[in-house]
This record gives C-alpha cells, structure tokens and sequence, in this order.
C-alpha cells in the first residue's frame, strides 16, 4: 500500500489503486500529510474553461517546482537587486520610517517571513489614510486591501454607519464602566443576531478564549482542554501549545511553560478516531475548543464530524465551545455554525463584530455564562446569584467605543440580511454574495495557476482565503509573491490569511486577478518556477521500439475522461476527510 503523500497522489490520479484502496492510503497519512495530499489534488485537477472542439487526449504537465533560497542563480539575485532599488524608490518614506523608529517601537510582525534575499523590501508601510477597500501609503501609492486588517474589516475602510456612532459616542463621553442604552441594545441585538441566550464583552479575542475555558472549568469541574492541530486561538498560555511527534502536548516557545501546555489535548482535526481519545477520557475533559472552519487550513470544512463531536460532548457533558473570531459575523449572522448545522455551548468572537474596536465576546447557553455574574436575580425580593462566579474583570470589558461600534455592526448586519436564520450557501443577503463572489474570483485565479503550471492553491471559506506554494509553503517564492503583488498594487497579509470585504467593487477584484496573474507571470520569466528535474530514464529492455503510432492498450480505452475523474476523486477524499469510510 502506497504510504507517502507522492506515493497516494500519484496513485490516486492515475488510478492504479482501487476506490478502498486509495482511501486506506490517505487515511493511513497524518492530517498534515493529508492536507498536502488534497492541496495537491486541487492544484492538478482545477477545471479548465470549454473547447471549442475537444482536445485530444494528452498526460497532463506535472506542476512547476519553487526555486529555493540556497539555489538563486546569478541572473535572480540581479533581478531581486534591481526590485529591491524599485522598493526603495517608489516606498522611500515608508523604508526610513520602518528602519529609524524601530530603535524605539517594538514590532513582532517585522520578523514574520523574514528571508535574507528578500530583506531589503520587506519592510512595513506606513499608511497615510484608508478608505473604502483602499489603502494608501506616505509615499502617495494606493493599494486594493485583502489584508482585511487580520479579518476584523468586512464593510470596508471608514463606513459610514460606523463613523457615526463612534463619533455620538465622543460626543456623548465614552466612561468605561457605567452601563449604558448602548451596552444594554448591543447585547440583545448581538444575541437575536446569533441566537445565544446571553453574551459578555471581553477586552481581546485572546481574553474572551481564555474566560470561556474557565468557564468551563468551572462548571465541570475538570482540567483538561482538547483542542485540534492546526487551529490558531490567540496568544494565552492557556491554549498556546504545539503538538509533539508522540502525540504529547508541547509548549510553543520561550516563556511558555510545559505546565500549561501539559493540561491540553491536541488531536487531529477532521478524522472520526478522536472521538474514541475523547469519549475515553471524557472524566477529565473540562470543554472541547475548535476553529470550525480553521484559519490557517479552510480547506478543512468536516461536517460530519463537528455534527459527530456535538453529539458525543452532549452525551459526556463536555462544554463544546466553537472559536468564531474569523467566522463570526463574517460567514454570515450566525457564523460557521450555520455551515455546520451545530449549535455549540459556548462560542467566542472577536473582529467582526467589533467594527475595527478591540474586543472579544463570549456568548452561548445562559447556564454557562452565569457563572460570569451569578445568573439573573431580582432586587426587591429575597433572590440572590444562584451560583458561585468565575473570577473575570477588565478595565475595558465594557469600553462605551467599542460597545457602540458593537452596536452600530449589529444594526448593520440586520440590514444587510433580514432573514431569521441567514443560512449558509443559501442566503441572497448582502453577505452570501459576498462569499459567493469570493469563490469565483478565487476559483478564476486557481484556473491561472494551473494553466501557467504554477504551484500555488488559493484555499477559502466565506470571504476568507489563503494562497500557499503548494511545494514550499514558507519559502522564499511565497514572500516574493507578496512583495510582487505590493508593486501590483495589491496589499496582503503576511499571516497569509486574506479577505474580501462589502466595499470591493468588480473592478477591485479583477485587479486582484491581474495582480496575482502579473506576480506568476514575473515570477515564471525569472525563473522562480521552473521545470522539476527529469527523472532518470529506465534502462530499455531488448527488441524494437515500440512504433509511435501503437494504439493504447484496453485498460488505458477504459479510462474515463478527466471532468469523471476530477469529480469521483475529489468526491472521494472530501468523504474520506469528513470521516465517511
């Protein structure tokens, strides 16, 4: 049985293992693995436009491999010289700004991607103004943005919704712990919105993880944490932790401490068997955490086994909390969970529903956050908090800004979509052709990969979607892209995670089709993608060749088209990923 990613993509793509067989072999890969396989299905199968008349049956050309930092030739390292004097020509203001003020500001995303070849363009920009789905810079250039400034921009620089009421707020005095008819309209619209019984503002999407684990801890009882590999849930040390070869939980890094990572669970994501990890230890597992929709992978959408996990945490009384901080808001009003058809006990958001104002919410079932304040209780009675209270406090949980930007995104999102349940793929709101028109502009710049024979795959979910070089994820080639696309007028993230947001017109993502069209191109005349090296041809056996005009044999005949094949392969593997057997 084939058992590397190579081995099972090959195979699969030219059939010489059976349905079972080629099923086995991916299941028998870990997640990574897996992810590498269907990241490479998607690159060679995308669907090419309609001829004319049909095309004669040709193997299709293998992908194009990325250079390597190590293997620049002489002819690169000139180009990159010359690109980098047109960086410090046309971004002069933005270079001095980002080299003299960093003896004094701290930044941590300076260092993101940092290649040596590439280091004298990769400097931040300084912005002078945005509006709308633009960005411009001190230097007097404008960009489209698909940063989407890390998810939180959905209806586009300055809207003017939002200007409005930050601005009645400033006029009114924003105090930071007096209620207010905002604070009180904020949260019944935020939970009518999503259907939760009750919410509490924390100060950051990190903090509002962080309180929804305690309190699940507290009302459990338990320790344990399960979270999944490949799911990002902000900076605490609670749930920052990375997953060892041997399955034990890792701390991540300097001044993270073992002892906190020794309390998470880190399974794979997608596959049926955690179940069994989980049902087994279900006497110490205070809550189940997951990115429905991962960040960082969503390709990943395992319907079948989110529906799996909800049923087995409701029978076990494990608190399943669902970490909406990108997909909240942004999938639509009630998020992923509308994709998923799973309603979770807890959920934590962030970005979105903050219009641009730091903020975290946790929101769910009302047995569960009154252990925030006690539960409900009258004041002319003899009633009292009917439980003990998790400890939380903020100086800015409640800030009246971002109270009324929570307000004033509420407000808007009921506009945008006045259907009760806003359902995923279904809904002709404002939002889901927002996501829909997201999926054909990614669709469209995939179809460009693979006719240059680029290795890149733009994976999306909603309006979010991530490009990745499919041979070298975090190599030179993919930091180059991002600088090309900057002179293309287009600003990405470095995380790699971009969007579309409300204000993107048509003519803002053709340009980012021609933007990414013009960055391959570039990238291919440089040579930056080039040819994989010809494998070593097989000693010929004795005889006569075989004429060139010899007819296929049977089972070749038998064959069927690619379109029969794309469609059963992909088909087969997205069941194989959900857990189907």
């Amino acid at each position: 049985m084939a058992t590397s990613v190579d081995d099972v993509l090959d195979n699969i793509l030219a059939r010489r293992i059976a349905k079972e067989d080629a099923l086995r072999s991916f299941n028998a890969l870990s997640q990574e693995e897996r992810d590498r396989v269907m990241t490479g299905l998607r690159a060679r199968l995308q669907p090419q436009p309609a001829l004319a008349e049909p095309a004669p049956a040709v193997e299709a050309a293998p992908r194009l491999r990325s250079v390597h930092e190590s293997d620049l030739s002489e002819q690169q390292k000139a180009f990159l010289a010359e690109l980098s004097q047109r960086f410090a020509t046309r971004m002069a203001k933005s270079k001095h700004n980002a080299l003299v003020h960093q003896t004094h500001f701290v930044d941590q995303r300076k260092v993101a991607g940092l290649k040596r070849p590439l280091k004298p363009m990769q400097f931040q920009l300084t912005y002078a103004r945005a509006e709308g789905a633009y960005l411009y810079d001190v230097d007097g250039n404008r960009y489209v943005d698909i940063t989407g400034d890390n998810g939180v921009n959905f209806f586009g620089h300055q809207p003017g919704f939002m200007k409005r009421a930050l601005i009645e707020r400033l006029e009114q005095g924003y105090p930071l712990v007096a209620y207010s008819e905002d604070l009180f309209e904020a949260a019944r619209l935020f939970c009518e919105l999503t259907g939760h019984e009750r919410m509490v503002f924390a100060q950051t999407g990190t903090e509002a993880v962080m309180w929804a684990i305690r309190i699940a801890r507290a009302a459990t009882g338990r320790k344990k944490v399960v979270i999944f590999d490949g799911s990002y849930h902000g900076l605490s040390d609670t749930v920052l932790a990375l997953k060892g070869r041997n399955g034990v939980s890792m701390s991540a890094g300097l001044g993270l401490l073992q002892e906190f990572a020794d309390q998470l669970i880190i399974l794979d994501y997608g596959s049926m068997d955690p179940l069994e990890t989980i049902a087994a230890r279900a006497d110490e597992i205070a809550c189940v955490l997951t990115e429905p929709i991962q960040s960082r992978f969503p390709s990943r959408q395992p319907v079948e086994f989110i529906q799996a996990l909800r049923r087995l945490t409701l029978e076990k009384d494990i608190v399943l909390i669902f970490d909406e901080m990108v997909t909240g808001f942004r999938a639509g009003r009630k998020g992923a969970e509308s994709f998923f058809k799973v309603k979770p006990d807890l959920a934590t958001y962030g970005k979105v529903p903050g219009g641009g104002m730091p903020t975290g919410i946790i929101a769910g079932l009302a047995k569960y956050l009154d252990y925030v304040d006690g539960g409900v209780w009258g004041f002319d009675d003899a009633s009292m908090p009917s439980i003990k209270r998790a400890v939380m406090a903020g100086t800015h949980t409640q800030n009246s800004l971002k109270v009324s930007a929570t307000r004033a995104v509420c407000l808007e999102m009921k506009r945008l979509c006045s259907a009760g349940e806003c359902e995923y793929g279904s809904c002709d709101c404002a939002i889901g052709q927002l996501n829909r028109r997201t999926q054909a502009m990614c669709d469209m710049i995939n179809a460009y990969f693979a006719e240059r024979r680029a290795p890149i795959v733009i994976d999306y979910f909603s309006s979010l979607f991530r490009f990745q070089i499919t041979d070298d994820p975090y190599g030179l080639v993919r930091e180059l892209l991002i600088l090309l696309l900057k002179l293309e007028g287009v600003e990405t993230s470095t995380s790699g995670n971009c969007f579309l947001n409300l204000a993107h017109s048509e003519d803002d993502l053709l340009a980012v089709i021609e933007g990414f069209k013009r960055s391959v191109d570039t990238l291919i005349e440089h040579g930056f993608f080039h040819e994989s090296a010809p494998e070593p041809a097989a000693s010929a056996p004795p005889g006569p060749a075989t004429p060139p005009t010899a007819v296929r044999a049977p089972e070749d005949q038998a064959r069927p088209d690619l379109a029969q094949l794309r469609a059963r392969v992909l088909a087969d593997l997205r069941q194989a990923e959900r857990g189907g057997r």
